[in-house]
C-alpha cells in the first residue's frame, strides 16, 4: 500500500494543469499527446524530502474537472466552464465510521465494483494527484543473487533485462490488474540485506516529469487509486498507485467515461525506481487501513 509521496507545490502543480490543458487541445485538434512536452520536476536540492513528503491525513493538491462535485465543494477553485481544468487542495485519507484510522488507498477492483464506498466517487469524485514520486516499502522477495548476476549494470537502481528469457519473471510479480500489461524492461536490484526494516523505494517517472496518479474523491477528502503493480513496482511490492499517461489523466476526469475500459487499454507509465533510506517523519499511523 501507498503511504507517502512526494509533493508538487502550488505553483508545479499549476504547470501541470496547463499542460493538461495543452494536451486536451491537442487531442481535440488530432495531434498527439506527445507533440506536448511535459513539465520537468527534478529532485529538489535543497529542500529536504520529508519536508515535501505527504502522509494521510495531510493536505495536497489535486486536479478536478470543474463542474464535478469535487471542484464544487472548493471555494477557492477558480471560476471556469464545466469540463475545465482546476488545482484544488484535499486532505489525503477518508474517514469511515467502522474503523480508526483513514482509508487512503482504494482498490480499483473495489471502485469498480459498481457497489460500497466508492460508487459514488467513481461517478462524481475522480481526480488527479500530480506528484514527484511514491514510495512503496518492500513486500516481496528480491531475487536471489544467482538470478541478479545474470542481468546487465543497474542505473539509478535498476537493473538491466538479463540476456537470458528465463529471468523476466523470475523473482517479480505478473500483472494482470484490468488487462494492463506490465513493464518488462527493469527490475530493482537490491544487495542481501540483515532482517529488520524492509527497504522503502522511490518512484519517479523516468523522464522527472510528475506522475498522474488517478485518485477518488469524498467530501475533502481522498483516496488514491491502487491496482496490480507493473514489473518495476512489483519488483517491490503487491500493489501500486495507479498512475495515468496524460490522456488517460483526462479521459479518468471525464465522469463519463467508462473507468473498465480506459484501464483495459492502459499502457505502464515508464518509472525508476531507487532504494530510500529510512524517513526521519512517520506519520501517526502508517498501518491504517487501505483494504478498499
Amino acid at each position: 500500500m501507498c503511504h507517502r509521496f512526494t509533493l508538487l507545490n502550488g505553483e508545479e502543480a499549476d504547470r501541470v494543469v496547463d499542460w493538461l490543458r495543452v494536451v486536451r487541445r491537442a487531442l481535440a485538434g488530432g495531434m498527439g499527446a506527445d507533440t506536448v512536452v511535459p513539465p520537468s520536476f527534478g529532485r529538489p536540492g535543497v529542500v529536504p524530502f520529508d519536508a515535501i513528503d505527504c502522509y494521510p491525513g495531510a493536505e495536497s493538491s489535486v486536479i478536478v474537472a470543474e463542474g464535478s462535485a469535487a471542484a464544487a465543494a472548493d471555494a477557492s477553485a477558480p471560476t471556469a466552464a464545466p469540463g475545465e481544468l482546476a488545482r484544488i487542495d484535499l486532505v489525503w485519507g477518508i474517514e469511515v465510521p467502522w474503523q480508526k484510522g483513514l482509508v487512503f488507498n482504494a482498490r480499483i477492483e473495489s471502485a469498480l465494483s459498481s457497489s460500497g464506498m466508492w460508487r459514488t466517487a467513481m461517478e462524481e469524485g475522480r481526480c488527479i494527484v500530480p506528484v514527484r514520486a511514491f514510495y512503496e516499502t518492500r513486500n516481496v522477495e528480491a531475487r536471489p543473487e544467482s538470478a541478479r548476476a545474470a542481468g546487465a549494470a543497474t542505473v539509478s537502481g535498476v537493473a538491466a533485462v538479463p540476456n537470458d528469457p528465463a529471468e523476466l519473471t523470475r523473482g517479480t510479480v505478473a500483472d494482470t490488474e484490468q488487462g494492463v500489461l506490465g513493464l518488462e524492461d527493469a527490475r530493482v536490484a537490491t544487495a542481501p540485506r540483515p532482517r529488520g526494516r524492509r527497504p522503502q523505494y522511490r518512484f519517479a517517472a523516468s523522464d522527472e516529469s510528475a506522475l498522474l496518479l488517478a485518485g477518488l474523491r469524498i467530501g475533502d477528502r481522498f483516496a488514491l487509486v491502487t491496482c496490480e503493480p507493473d514489473a518495476v513496482v512489483g519488483a517491490v511490492h503487491t500493489r501500486m498507485p495507479l498512475a495515468l499517461a496524460a490522456p488517460e489523466a483526462l479521459a479518468w476526469l471525464d465522469g463519463r467515461s467508462d473507468a473498465a475500459s480506459l484501464l483495459q487499454r492502459h499502457l505502464p507509465v515508464p518509472l525508476i525506481a531507487e532504494e530510500e533510506p529510512a524517513p526521519s517523519k512517520q506519520p501517526a499511523n502508517p498501518d491504517q487501513m487501505s483494504l478498499f
